[in-house]
């Protein structure tokens, strides 16, 4: 346990394939961690983005997922639930700043 009395929750390296200010879709090298599926019917996950500005952390619902045939891994889609309100201006510029180019 955490200092704080929360469990420790396993970790997952992954990167993004496409952001907008609604969702993300996500590649992942498993669907699982442990016995538990990452993407599925009411499935909640806490990500925390690495921005060039800092991280952000948000929590997605999983929308969709995919195997990726031409690479290993898998493609998750997820729609963003929560975040903290400066996690949001952070992430909406970064956003409106990739969407620009």
């Amino acid at each position: 346990m955490n200092s704080n009395g929360s469990r420790r929750l396993p970790k997952l390296n992954g990167h993004t394939l496409d952001v907008s200010a609604t969702g993300l879709a996500l590649i992942v090298p498993a669907i699982r961690i442990g016995e538990h599926y990452l993407a599925g019917a009411d499935r909640k996950l806490h990500i925390k983005l690495e921005l060039p500005s800092g991280p952000v952390e948000m929590k997605v619902g999983t929308v969709r997922y995919e195997s990726l045939e031409d690479e290993s891994g898998y493609l998750i889609g997820a729609r963003i639930l929560e975040m903290s309100d400066a996690d949001k201006v952070s992430f909406e510029k970064y956003v409106t700043r990739i969407n620009a180019d």
